[in-house]
């Protein structure tokens, strides 16, 4: 990770003026897959910031006055809603956001490779809206649905992109903002940050000295999980897993008070490139120390040693029982990591740096006008 923290006055070279004077009404995606809350912290953030937000859930008509159509994730199939919603939304011009959230395919492919497989995943998928009212049809197409999700998602910000449908687009990982930009499409660095919807301070005596929080997701992860966790065991200490197997997954006041329980949380990837700072931030926010395997520099604040902690996934129980035993040091490095998700690497700095570029584009009439075809990216 860098030793350089991304100020603010370096996000505001990065990203360019962080300036905003004007409140508008924002329309909200709701998606029913949001379980940790992220849509929540947006809303608060927005309402922090001035702005009047509502919720609103795909394929659902607005009827009310709506100045920006704030779309994240993606947590389901959103770009067939996103050309409708233009169409529906077009007498009032709004300035349509997307911030991915998500992860994108293997980045060891090259980009000729990586375009033309997220080009046809997404064709797929818009191939699949169109005949969904043909059962025969439908039901075939319907066997993509759980293959190649990330390349659905960068073909469908692609094709987006390239239909004018958006208008401001942000991603959590300077990783993949660096990407975007250089194939063309200006992305904003708009990392997760704390949000006073996930943390509090409960004073709970943290009686577990090892937290697994989240899906195992893939055999790699599930694996280094049961790794970690049976060489701990051998020195005598417990791991608390919730993976929705062992225990079921926890949210909202029940993950906060789980987390003012926990000494370390643990934090492994699903595969090599992964971004996964929502978990570091949740943690970090209610002063669990983060201890990781190596990770790409997608939030480049988080600074190793200071706010969290990285080990060789070799060494990951040592290190472990390194923190557990000194308790001063974990100690430091946790209130150094929750100081920086509550004051600087916030969800409201991230969203502020999206609706600056929102008010920009709108005080120079860039928006839905501007619908003509763009370079193919």
């Amino acid at each position: 990770m860098s030793r350089h923290p991304l100020t603010q006055e370096k996000f505001v070279k990065l990203n360019g003026s962080q300036a905003q004077t004007a409140s508008y009404r924002v329309a909200l995606v709701r998606w029913s897959r949001d379980g940790s809350g992220i849509g929540d912290a947006i809303f608060h953030a927005l309402r922090q910031l001035g702005h009047e937000p509502f919720y609103f859930s795909l394929h659902t008509k607005v009827t009310v006055p709506v100045d920006v159509v704030f779309l994240f994730g993606p947590f389901g199939h959103f770009l067939p809603a996103l050309g409708d919603l233009r169409a529906a939304f077009h007498d009032q011009q709004p300035t349509v956001v997307f911030w991915n959230t998500e992860g994108l395919p293997d980045l060891r492919l090259p980009w000729p490779v990586m375009a033309s497989l997220s080009a046809t995943r997404s064709w797929l998928s818009r191939l699949r809206a169109a005949y969904a009212i043909q059962p025969h049809t439908d039901s075939l197409l319907s066997k993509f649905d759980t293959y190649m999700i990330r390349f659905r998602h960068l073909g469908d910000f692609r094709y987006a992109y390239q239909q004018g449908w958006i208008d401001v687009f942000a991603d959590i990982s300077a990783v993949y903002t660096g990407m975007f930009r250089s194939k063309g499409i200006p992305a904003l660095v708009a990392p997760f940050g704390g949000s006073q919807e996930w943390y509090a301070d409960l004073n709970l005596t943290r009686d577990i000295d090892v937290l697994w929080m989240g899906k195992r997701a893939t055999n790699r992860r599930s694996a280094l999980i049961d790794q970690v966790r049976n060489q701990l065991l051998r020195h005598g200490v417990n791991m608390y897993v919730v993976d929705n197997e062992e225990r079921p997954f926890v949210f909202d006041e029940e993950r906060t008070h789980l987390l003012n329980r926990t000494k370390i949380t643990l934090n492994l990837l699903r595969t090599w490139y992964d971004e996964n700072s929502l978990r570091i931030c949740l943690a970090a926010a209610n002063r669990s120390l983060v201890i990781s395997e190596p990770l790409l520099s997608h939030v480049p604040p988080y600074q190793s040693g200071r706010h969290y902690v990285t080990s060789p996934v070799a060494k990951l129980a040592d290190t472990i029982l390194y923190y557990l035993e000194h308790e001063q040091e974990r100690q430091q490095i946790a209130e150094q990591g929750h100081q920086l998700v509550t004051s600087q690497l916030t969800m409201e700095n991230s969203v502020r740096t999206i609706m600056a570029e929102v008010c920009r584009k709108r005080d120079t009439g860039y928006g839905i006008r501007d619908t003509g075809n763009r370079k193919r990216v």
